[in-house]
């Protein structure tokens, strides 16, 4: 058999996702699609509104931004394919993309004193240019909650049965 001395000189197996259980796979899969969704969201929403800076047109800032948030993790993909050959696959790629979309919008938030401002200017561009959902992802982005006039107006809006008088009772005489 083997010694303590030869059993430490054998190079640790490390399971392959082929080895890992169905569900496992499944799980793996639904992180990597949740982190590819959100983590590009807030991706795509940070750069927008650092293009933001320098432009108010929104086609220009969400070309910007695609561009960007798509060419970063696709170089680092590439660079990962090159290096440990092509046995990561889309996996790899579908990894890489989650990671990078996830590590960008975690800085994105964790540097609330420099993007809380350029995320308010982001929610003010939405909010003027109509996409209300929009205009509340920034704004949350940001930190703050909005009251949009038309939602003030709602909540400040009297039900007309209770302003009007109520009618006379027919038992008083």
């Amino acid at each position: 058999m083997g010694t303590k001395q030869d059993d430490a000189n054998k190079p640790l197996r490390i399971r392959s996702a082929q080895s890992a259980s169905p569900q496992m796979i499944r799980l793996m899969r639904i992180v990597r699609v949740i982190g590819i969704v959100l983590g590009g969201f807030v991706t795509v929403v940070g750069v927008m509104a650092l293009v933001g800076t320098a432009t108010d047109n929104l086609w220009v800032r969400l070309g910007v931004a695609l561009v960007l948030s798509i060419a970063l993790p696709a170089f680092i993909a590439d660079r990962f394919l090159k290096r440990f050959g092509k046995s990561g696959g889309l996996a790899l790629v579908g990894d890489v993309f989650a990671i990078v979309f996830l590590a960008i919008a975690i800085a994105f938030i964790a540097a609330d004193g420099f993007t809380k401002k350029i995320f308010l200017n982001e929610g003010d561009r939405y909010a003027r240019a109509g996409p209300r959902m929009m205009a509340r992802a920034a704004y949350s982005l940001a930190g703050v909650s909005p009251v949009f006039p038309e939602d003030a107006a709602k909540a400040n809006a009297v039900p007309a049965a209770s302003s009007a008088p109520s009618a006379p009772s027919s038992e008083a005489k």
